[in-house]
């Protein structure tokens, strides 16, 4: 197993101790800013559990059966983990104005204290010990995990200071008022995932950006007179793209083929950092008002 793989598996398993810790002494003592924390440490252990299958599943090659591979699978639980996320905050902001309402008071703050200290120590050596491993590996996955790590750390920061506030004034109204916050939050950063989820599961097109970058190298190339049936689509992992270049009649199939090949080799050297599957069918006239009619 290589480093990165290994950095997604630490940086799980840290999330989903803190993830267990937070949900324990959040109930215990009632604090909703506490089970809000936790709700974004489930985040952070989902996000690091997909970036772990991003990279076990693009090392598999697809079989006879799934000839496209196995990227959609994330995508599915992605959908599935955000829907669930969802839900936990609502319950979160049910809970701050449950306890509003009813004004009741964290049963035992200076554990909830120890608790957020204890894991901004954990959540600063994670980001520590991620950093290295992205300078080392050059991993765009484990940068990006890193990243969102440091967001946590922010948001463990915050709690702590909300609890800090409670303590030095009794003003308990302030943990709901955080807590709602963060429900909010965390309700919108789950929609994103699922958003995001759903776009891949629904076969969703590459960006304009590099739709463009792509026509404009068909463009360019005089030995290439038309092109139809452009068709994109992306996983987590992989972009996809299929293409009819039409090409002069008498050119011979070798040349188109090479300038087909050297077509390809363009769209890789621009995206250097991203996996393509390309297929390309060479036609001698355009037949696609043929191939519409078929259809």
């Amino acid at each position: 197993m290589n480093l990165a793989k290994k950095a997604t598996i630490i940086a799980s398993i840290c999330a989903l101790i803190l993830t267990l810790i937070k949900f324990g002494v959040g109930l215990a003592s009632g604090s909703v800013a506490v089970l809000s924390s936790a709700i974004d440490s489930m985040m952070d252990f989902a996000i690091s559990a997909f970036n772990f299958l991003t990279l076990k599943k693009s090392s598999q090659s697809p079989n006879s059966k799934y000839n496209f591979g196995f990227s959609k699978i994330e995508a599915l639980m992605g959908l599935l983990e955000g829907v669930f996320i969802v839900c936990i905050g609502i319950f979160i902001f049910y809970e701050s104005i449950y306890k509003i309402y009813h004004k009741e008071e964290i049963i035992n703050l200076s554990l909830s204290i120890y608790v957020m200290l204890i894991s901004l120590i954990i959540t600063f050596l994670l980001i520590f010990f991620l950093t290295l491993v992205a300078k080392k590996t050059k991993s765009l996955v484990i940068e990006s995990d890193c990243l969102h790590y440091k967001s946590d750390f922010l948001t463990n920061l915050s709690t702590l200071i909300a609890l800090f506030l409670i303590y030095f004034t009794n003003f308990y109204i302030i943990d709901s008022i955080f807590g709602i916050i963060i429900s909010l939050y965390t309700i919108f950063s789950a929609f994103k995932i699922i958003k995001k989820a759903l776009a891949f599961l629904m076969d969703v097109a590459l960006e304009d950006e590099k739709i463009q970058a792509i026509y404009k190298l068909i463009e360019d190339n005089k030995s290439i007179i038309s092109f139809h049936d452009f068709k994109t689509r992306k996983t987590p992992d992989i972009n996809y793209l299929s293409v009819h270049l039409v090409f002069c009649p008498i050119i011979s199939l070798l040349e188109a083929h090479k300038i087909s090949d050297t077509f390809e080799e363009c769209i890789r050297k621009i995206f250097t950092n991203e996996k393509w599957d390309i297929q390309i069918h060479l036609d001698p006239y355009d037949d696609q008002e043929a191939e519409r009619k078929r259809k």
